[in-house]
């Protein structure tokens, strides 16, 4: 079967988002549906085996990856109580686990023939490995149903495969530097709201900022200047320095050459790596560990600076916590690219109550549920009137003008997460994450231990795309 990926085609999607249109999808036959009824019609198609509509009782299940309690409160205290309500023949078991066991447990289930119903990017790996593991369900039987005007074509565009529509978009989450500012006001340092893609606002110009507020490196009392909270692993450092390494993937999900010797990304992680032991604003992956078991660092102090996704923001709302954001620095390359996260509801291709799974993919992005959770959670919706919402609730903590131009342009200059996009992501997560430590723990030479990995990079990508029978 000939896919056609994704690619850069989704940040021109996205921007319909921030047009705040209310523009009408040619899919909203019950666009006046109200959570409580959302849903409840019969679906178009894929009702063999499923008794969603027949008054049986039957159980659907939602897999969810941990997120400082913020989305794990919500799903089970506003999601399963309104969506069981509204549909008292189906019940919905929610199974949270950490971030990083997502994958581990996904596979599980898989393997045991007990796959989740519905489930998000909310692991290391995304929507293009889902697909070419034929994980996913073809929505497009039930899509005369869909019920949420709000959320536009070009937008339901973005998780279309050839003319199938493999997805439905719940949130979408831009990234740019969140910063504490009780830190630099105790401080008495002034930061300055850089127009995003000024030249002058360069990661040497961050280090400088982030020095200026960092103390007591490696003690219990230290406060850390920065911390890079978008990607995990060095593949993601080297964007503005002028290289992707998963660039020749995107078009087909499978990167072909394994390019780790290049000096660009040589010259970034080291860069990164002099973040930790030269300039000491950055705590090492242990270190950052540790404090944050108590809770987000940036929240408790902890960290002055934190280069994240959109999503932090539910933490400043949940604690009150005044706060500040900037673009991301401009790169030697001239750029400055942040990360674009577009998370769709999918439905497993084995589900055996696929029309209950999709009465709950129905609930969760109509109109209100997609206002309510970015009341409830602060997270950006993928609904334009809900999205207008969502910078409003901050007007108390930030300087909401300021927070959309950053949040706007991210978004025009953004680039998908490579871990949506890149088939065998997750294995290539785990290698990554390995692999790199004794540039990070142990401050080797990143030239040197990059050479070493590069064959055996060479060698997953080779098994990724064999395994997948390229």
């Amino acid at each position: 079967m000939v896919r056609k990926w994704l690619g850069v085609t989704i940040v021109s999607c996205i921007l319909v988002v921030l047009a705040l249109s209310g523009c009408s999808s040619s899919t909203d036959n019950n666009a006046g549906n109200s959570p409580e009824t959302a849903g409840t019609n019969e679906p178009a198609g894929n009702s063999g085996g499923n008794n969603a509509g027949s008054g049986e009782k039957v159980t659907i299940t939602l897999l969810n990856a941990q997120d400082n309690g913020i989305r794990d409160k919500f799903l089970p205290d506003v999601i399963k109580k309104k969506f069981e309500e509204a549909n008292p023949n189906i019940t919905l078991e929610i199974i949270s686990v950490p971030y990083e066991q997502f994958d581990s447990k996904m596979n599980t289930m898989v393997a045991g023939g007990t796959p989740p119903d519905v489930w998000s990017h909310w692991g290391q790996s995304g929507f293009v490995d889902y697909n070419v593991r034929d994980m996913v369900l073809d929505l497009t039987p039930y899509m005369s149903q869909f019920n949420n005007p709000n959320i536009s074509q070009a937008t339901l565009d973005i998780y279309k495969v050839g003319d199938k529509q493999m997805g439905i978009p719940l949130n979408v989450y831009s990234s740019m530097i969140f910063y504490n500012k009780a830190i630099f006001e105790k401080a008495g340092v002034t930061v300055e709201n850089y127009k995003p893609g000024d030249a002058a606002w360069t990661w040497e110009k961050l280090t400088e900022l982030a020095k200026s507020v960092s103390k007591d490196y490696g003690k219990p009392s230290a406060i850390y200047g920065f911390t890079y909270g978008m990607g995990e692993h060095l593949l993601t450092y080297s964007w503005d320095w002028g290289l992707d390494v998963f660039d020749s993937g995107y078009a087909t999900g499978f990167v072909d050459k394994a390019d780790l010797t290049d000096p660009k990304i040589v010259d970034s992680t080291k860069f990164f790596q002099d973040l930790i032991f030269k300039d000491k604003i950055m705590p090492t992956g242990a270190v950052l560990d540790s404090i944050s078991k108590i809770g987000d660092p940036i929240l408790t102090g902890k960290v002055a600076m934190s280069l994240v996704g959109s999503w932090a923001m539910g933490g400043f709302k949940e604690t009150n916590t005044k706060f500040g954001v900037l673009p991301l620095p401009t790169g030697p390359a001239g750029t400055s690219t942040p990360f674009i996260y577009a998370d769709p509801l999918m439905i497993s291709s084995k589900s055996k109550n696929p029309d209950a799974a999709w009465k709950l993919v129905q609930f969760m992005t109509s109109p209100e549920m997609q206002l309510e959770m970015t009341k409830e959670t602060g997270y950006p919706p993928a609904d334009s009137v809900a999205y207008e919402e969502w910078f409003k609730q901050y007007s108390d903590l930030t300087d909401i003008q300021y927070l959309e131009e950053v949040n706007t342009a991210a978004i025009e200059k953004g680039k998908e997460s490579p871990n949506h996009l890149i088939a065998g992501y997750g294995d290539i997560t785990s290698f990554m994450l390995n692999e790199q430590q004794p540039i990070f723990n142990k401050e080797e030479d990143p030239a040197g231990v990059l050479e070493k990995m590069n064959p055996k990079f060479q060698k997953l990508l080779d098994e990724i795309k064999q395994k997948a029978g390229k």
